[in-house]
């Protein structure tokens, strides 16, 4: 089996807490993806050379802040890529990641049935609208779990909040066990002014 093995995201950054996984990822040369624990990220050579070539966000991820654990090549896969091209797609992102944002407040606020999972999108879509964001606000893109208080345009949720919807998301995701307050949870989102602070981050980008 022939492949470069990385780390990647809060292990790196230094952000491990109690509800942490480790991020591995596996860049297969000769195996299938099926030889590798399912919950690593596996991509094949060539994928990850067209998100470099694309310029997209993960690459850029991968490429600041991930550390090579293994490889039988005396350079590893990621360096021989050199810098990935400019992210250049940050406001469609944002777009695309406010839609979604908006969808999940919508059944949020209709009382669905399926409240954690919700919960966890709407926390999934403000982190990477931060994250995108940064690319244009920041000297470089942040790509902590705590981007959106990181930004200079300040987020209207309370840091609270915020951490039950990463929970829930790692509830539904993760299969972790954590006790989430939902409703107050969802509570917050639904008053936070949110659409204000997604249109001061388009109009910054």
């Amino acid at each position: 089996m022939t492949h470069d093995l990385y780390i990647f995201g809060s292990a790196v950054r230094g952000e491990i807490s109690s509800s942490s996984d480790i991020d591995v990822l596996a860049i297969p040369f000769t195996s299938e993806q099926s030889d590798y624990p399912h919950n690593w990220s596996v991509y094949s050579p060539e994928i990850i050379e067209s998100y470099f070539r694309a310029g997209r966000l993960f690459a850029w991820h991968l490429h600041l802040e991930s550390k090579c654990i293994f490889s039988a090549a005396p350079i590893s896969y990621l360096s021989s890529l050199g810098v990935p091209a400019p992210y250049s797609t940050a406001r469609e992102d944002v777009n695309e990641l406010a839609d979604m944002l908006w969808e999940s407040l919508m059944e949020i606020r209709s009382e669905t049935n399926n409240l954690i999972y919700e919960l966890g999108i709407v926390y999934t879509a403000i982190r990477d609208i931060a994250m995108s964001a940064s690319w244009y606000l920041m000297d470089r893109p942040c790509f902590s779990r705590n981007a959106p208080y990181i930004l200079p345009i300040p987020c209207p949720l309370s840091a609270e909040a915020y951490l039950g919807a990463m929970l829930a998301r790692h509830c539904s995701t993760r299969g972790s066990e954590h006790e989430i307050d939902g409703k107050r949870v969802a509570s917050e989102l639904l008053v936070a002014p949110l659409h204000a602070w997604v249109e001061n981050i388009r109009s910054a980008t």
